[in-house]
């Protein structure tokens, strides 16, 4: 499977007082291209809800290297940096890059799968499982070895 990217013309709505990309607006693209990738290997948002599942959020960290302004256009990818064996926690990692390849962010999310109906947290299903496992990995993904 290749990496997910998709390129972003920054919107007016997505700019802040001090003429760049607002803190907020990371998370929404990030989130964004997370369901776009999810709906790529059949796990759509209606089939999770079919499923009465969800992914659930732990952490969400941005780092900002540099602005992104309001004549940007940014590419943005998403990469495993970790998971359990059974993908029931993972982490992602979304890049940010301006056009001319300069690496302007980081957003780094912790989350698992949660069951909608008992209201507890959950191992992926067995039918999506692989793959889930098969998405693209940064260059030090590692295994979560907890149970």
């Amino acid at each position: 499977m290749k990496v997910l990217e998709i390129s972003f013309d920054v919107r007016w709505a997505d700019i802040d007082a001090n003429k760049h990309l607002r803190h907020s607006a990371y998370y929404d693209y990030a989130t964004h291209l997370r369901v776009q990738l999810l709906k790529n290997i059949g796990m759509s948002i209606a089939t999770l809800s079919e499923l009465k599942i969800g992914p659930i959020l732990f952490r969400e960290e941005a780092i900002f290297m540099r602005e992104i302004g309001i004549d940007d256009t940014i590419r943005v990818n998403v990469k495993l940096k970790r998971t359990r064996n059974d993908a029931s926690r993972w982490t992602f990692i979304h890049e940010f890059h301006k056009s001319d390849d300069t690496l302007a962010a980081t957003v780094t999310v912790d989350g698992a799968w949660f069951d909608l109906r008992k209201r507890k947290l959950i191992s992926l299903p067995d039918n999506f499982l692989h793959t889930f496992l098969d998405i693209p990995r940064t260059d030090d993904f590692e295994f979560d070895l907890k149970k």
